[in-house]
């Protein structure tokens, strides 16, 4: 299974704080003054009893509002744009395109709040899970049932996003897990733009745009 589905989960560490509370204070110290990340990570794949099925990893890069980009290097190279736009999913070893609506794409996932463009307090009932080890996680649980995911964690040391963890309608559970973070980097805005490599095939469903 291919990793195309990561983009969807781009909004957890960037939207806006939910409502008052410790819940806004872990969010909003991560947000404030966050303008670009750039981010190595580790992804894996869960099943429903709890074996891993696949493991990635790459560098995301983000600029605030709305554009992003997952590099996946191993075990395979992959490439997920977001320019504000449309998302390019880009598969080197298939030699394949996809692009979609930036809003088609990210249905009613969390990526729907990158960029601050939905009150994420309206989207979600938010709870903290306390804290252990230093570590303290907030429950994040969809007020609609038609979204990807039943349920979204997320664990911040200190101040920073440390690991975020998505679980689907199928009990599959979607782990990444941020191993270094330079924020506010001086990021290329080429990284933004994608433009389909010569003799690929592309798959258009944004052409209307």
């Amino acid at each position: 299974m291919r990793y195309s589905l990561v983009f969807a989960l781009l909004a957890g560490p960037w939207f806006a704080a939910v409502g008052a509370g410790n819940e806004a204070t872990l969010l909003s110290r991560y947000l404030e003054g966050l303008v670009t990340l750039k981010a190595a990570f580790e992804q894996e794949l869960i099943d429903e009893s709890g074996v891993t099925r696949e493991r990635s990893r790459g560098t995301l890069y983000l600029h605030r509002p709305g554009k992003f980009r997952w590099e996946y290097d191993r075990p395979y190279q992959q490439s997920i744009v977001g320019d504000g736009q449309r998302v390019w999913i880009y598969d080197k070893d298939l030699e394949q395109v996809t692009v979609k609506p930036l809003g088609t794409a990210l249905g009613s996932t969390p990526a729907l709040l990158l960029g601050g463009k939905v009150d994420p307090k309206e989207e979600f009932v938010v709870t903290e899970r306390g804290e252990q080890g230093g570590i303290r996680v907030l429950h994040l649980k969809p007020k609609r049932d038609e979204g990807q995911y039943t349920e979204i964690q997320l664990s911040f040391e200190g101040s920073m996003l440390r690991l975020m963890e998505l679980r689907d309608s199928f009990g599959q559970t979607t782990r990444i897990r941020f191993v270094a973070q330079n924020r506010n980097a001086a990021i290329e805005p080429s990284l933004f733009v994608f433009t389909p490599p010569p003799g690929v095939d592309v798959i258009d469903a944004a052409e209307n745009l």
